[in-house]
């Protein structure tokens, strides 16, 4: 019996192994097997093909971004730069402005004028007085005017060998007479007086006043200052200031000052030696 199943079986197998030759034999029973087979995988092939994009073109994206990020960077750090650049130009041109409106000053100045920068400042008495970098050996004395092409900053007083000190107008020991540009008393006299500072109080700006005034002398706001000549210290003619407020006290009368130079910010003076 286990004969015959074998003999059965291996018919069979056979004629199964000729139909499979005869099939394959046949070109076209191949390209129909191969279609079939390439319908099956073919949306698998596309959908591959589809997540294959997608992946290319985020590894290109974030490579992209990746670039775009440090060229942002890059241009952050320029920016950086040409606005330190910039601001630098900035600060040449305005020290070249004000290097030659101080020559245009020394040159067309009555004064003998002496350029001196100041070299040092002492926040205790910021208001009070400056140290600058001429002295004795350049021909400095004490009681010499200091100023600015913009007007009157005080006087030297303790001179040493190559520095000296310089007693501030905002100082209440600086004492300036002074004269009120095209202001008159009733009989035809200039109005004049002494400006000086006054204490400070808290941490604000020392005011300056002008006192010493008649009671009849009517200052109006915006009135121009300079020194009177008188004294024999502080040349004629140099600008002070200008009144801010005026009143009329028991005995005088009495104006506030806002300085013709801002005191609080100031780099290089002149040293008055002598008249041209």
């Amino acid at each position: 019996m286990k004969e015959k199943l074998n003999y059965v079986f291996g018919g069979m197998f056979i004629v199964l192994l000729g139909l499979v030759f005869w099939f394959f034999a046949n070109p076209r029973h191949v390209q129909q097997v191969q279609a079939g087979f390439l319908g099956i995988i073919s949306p698998f092939l596309k959908e591959g093909s589809g997540v294959k994009k997608k992946y290319a073109g985020l590894r290109e994206g974030m490579e992209t971004l990746d670039q775009l990020s440090a060229e942002v960077k890059q241009l952050r750090v320029r920016n950086k730069e040409l606005s330190a650049t910039n601001q630098m130009l900035r600060g040449l041109e305005g020290e070249n402005k004000q290097l030659r409106a101080a020559l245009a000053y020394h040159e067309q100045s009555a004064f003998q004028l002496m350029p001196a920068r100041i070299i040092a400042r002492d926040a205790s008495t910021w208001y009070q007085k400056i140290i600058v970098d001429r002295g004795k050996e350049e021909g400095i004395e004490s009681d010499m005017p200091v100023l600015t092409p913009e007007g009157l900053v005080g006087k030297t007083t303790v001179v040493a060998g190559h520095s000296s000190e310089v007693l501030l107008l905002t100082d209440e020991n600086c004492r300036v007479s002074a004269l009120v540009a095209g202001a008159k008393e009733s009989s035809g006299a200039r109005i004049q007086g002494i400006v000086k500072g006054e204490r400070a109080t808290g941490q604000g700006q020392p005011v300056i006043g002008l006192g010493f005034l008649s009671k009849q002398a009517n200052l109006q706001k915006g009135m121009n200052i300079y020194t009177s000549g008188v004294g024999g210290v502080f040349p004629s003619n140099v600008p002070i200031g200008a009144v801010d407020e005026f009143k009329v006290r028991e005995l005088d009368s009495y104006a506030t000052i806002v300085p013709a130079v801002d005191l609080s910010n100031i780099e290089d003076v002149f040293i008055v030696v002598g008249t041209k």
